[in-house]
Parts: C-alpha cells; sequence; structure tokens
C-alpha cells in the first residue's frame, strides 16, 4: 500500500499533535509535581503537613477515641499530711462527647520525711465512668512530685454532667491522711 504525498502530510500533523499534546500534559504534570514538592505537600493519605513538617496523628485511647487536652482549669491547693496539690480542683466546663481527656495532678512532698501514697480510688459523686487511676510512683522522698492522672471518654447516652472525687492515702512516719481531689464536667455533643 502507497501513500500519497497529501495523506502522509496529515498523518504526520496527527503524530506530531498527538506527540504534543502528550508533551504538554507531561510538562504539566511535571510542573504540578514540582510546586507540591517544592511546597512540602505529601499527597499520601498518612501524611499530614503544616508549612511542609509532618504533623502526628492524634493519639486514640482504647476505645478508638482521640486523646484531647483536658479542658478548663484546674484550682486551688490541698494538703494531707506533707503532700500538697497545686490545682487540687479541675472544673472542666462543656466537654465534647466521643473525644477522652486526662485530668492530671502533681502530687509534691513539701515535707522532711518520705511519704508513702496509697492506691488512689474514684469516688462518683454524679456521672459515671472513670477510667483507671495511674500514679507515678506510691514512695516520695523530701522534696519529690508524682504525677496522678485518668481517663474520662463519654459518648452518646452518658451526656450531661459528671462529678467525681479522687481519694489518695497519705501515710508518713507519724500518721496516715487523706487527699481529696476533685474532677468535673458537662459532657455534651
Amino acid at each position: 500500500m502507497t501513500t500519497t504525498p497529501a495523506a502522509a502530510t496529515r498523518i504526520d500533523a496527527r503524530r506530531t499533535r498527538r506527540l504534543r499534546v502528550v508533551l504538554t500534559g507531561t510538562l504539566i504534570l511535571a510542573f504540578a509535581v514540582a510546586i507540591a514538592l517544592s511546597l512540602g505537600l505529601d499527597s499520601s493519605p498518612a501524611a499530614d503537613t503544616t508549612a511542609g513538617a509532618p504533623v502526628a496523628a492524634p493519639e486514640l485511647n482504647d476505645m478508638g477515641m482521640p486523646v484531647i487536652p483536658t479542658p478548663g482549669s484546674a484550682d486551688g491547693t490541698i494538703s494531707a499530711g506533707a503532700v500538697e496539690v497545686t490545682g487540687a480542683a479541675w472544673d472542666m466546663g462543656e466537654v465534647p462527647l466521643n473525644v477522652a481527656v486526662r485530668p492530671s495532678w502533681t502530687l509534691h512532698n513539701t515535707g522532711s520525711t518520705p511519704v508513702t501514697l496509697g492506691e488512689p480510688h474514684a469516688e462518683v459523686v454524679e456521672g459515671c465512668c472513670p477510667g483507671p487511676l495511674v500514679l507515678g510512683t506510691q514512695t516520695l522522698a523530701p522534696g519529690e512530685s508524682t504525677t496522678l492522672t485518668f481517663e474520662l471518654s463519654m459518648h452518646p447516652g452518658m451526656d450531661g454532667w459528671h462529678d467525681l472525687l479522687v481519694h489518695v492515702p497519705v501515710t508518713d512516719p507519724s500518721s496516715t491522711d487523706r487527699l481529696t481531689l476533685s474532677v468535673a464536667g458537662d459532657f455534651r455533643a
């Protein structure tokens, strides 16, 4: 089969147009990739970036709820024996449902002898469901501190006011006392 010069010219023109389209598309794609890389963007679903720096995924609790900073504030100072806590009463205000918060307290031994902290336990005044209490250490030398924390996470049906007391036995060489901390909040959608 022979091709006429006019047909050959048309075929060459079509090939040239296709080649231009492919080259233009490739250049556009390369330009877009260059811009994305210069901006530090990553299109992978696991990466989240802010100003080019990766941002860690939020921590999830055992029920798959994101852990957020505890809202509100902790006020007041309380002591039992030589142990003192500043910020003894957490007033969380409104707390969203389907998230986890972890109120915490720092317990300081302000005395001149070691103290022993007993097993902390929660008392539900209103509401429900405190998570396990976690105490950093049970023995504090003079001047030492430790942290006590626990988790609260409410889902729909558990909304409303929650008021909890946390009791910690404190024993020093001369006496046994009880430290009582508090946390309260209104869990809402």
